[in-house]
């Protein structure tokens, strides 16, 4: 899913509920058109379910993977991103003459992107995958301690 950022200026000429209304409405009618679009040109490419957490020493990112293989995964660690991305397969693809009644999980390739906004301890990086789920922990570098400067008076500088 492809996120635009729109930036609007509101201008009132003439300080009208009318105008107002009439431009809301072209921004509804303008995110449903894109919507729309969206669904047209959707990609096989989805995206499992992730839940991220932040403390002031770890960043962990865990993955529901459920039916994967641990070879069927790649975790890509990158300078300011993490990228895991994968394939899960179809088991009943294969088979004819079989149809679903309802088919909620996904499969194909999948891709999560997370963006890593701290520096990372690259060497103490872990990935472990247990019971479909992927964790990953990310645990930061200490943060640089703020040092004082000391001001010069206007007699010391020469």
């Amino acid at each position: 899913m492809r996120l635009r950022y729109r930036h609007v200026t509101y201008r009132y000429i003439d300080g009208t509920q009318t105008q107002l209304e009439r431009h809301y409405r072209q921004l509804v009618q303008e995110a449903l058109r894109q919507s729309q679009q969206a669904m047209l040109h959707r990609s096989k490419t989805w995206r499992p379910l992730a839940d991220i957490l932040e403390s002031a020493t770890m960043m962990t990112v865990k993955i529901e993977l459920a039916g994967m293989l641990e070879e069927d995964i790649e975790v890509t660690l990158y300078e300011d991103a993490l990228v895991i991305s994968g394939v899960r397969h179809d088991d009943h693809a294969l088979q004819e003459n079989l149809y679903y009644h309802e088919a909620q999980i996904r499969y194909g390739p999948f891709r999560v992107e997370v963006f890593i906004t701290s520096p990372i301890n690259r060497e103490e990086v872990t990935a472990r995958y247990e019971n479909g789920f992927l964790t990953v922990d990310l645990p930061k570098l200490p943060a640089s301690q703020p040092e004082r400067v000391r001001i010069q008076r206007s007699n010391d500088i020469k």
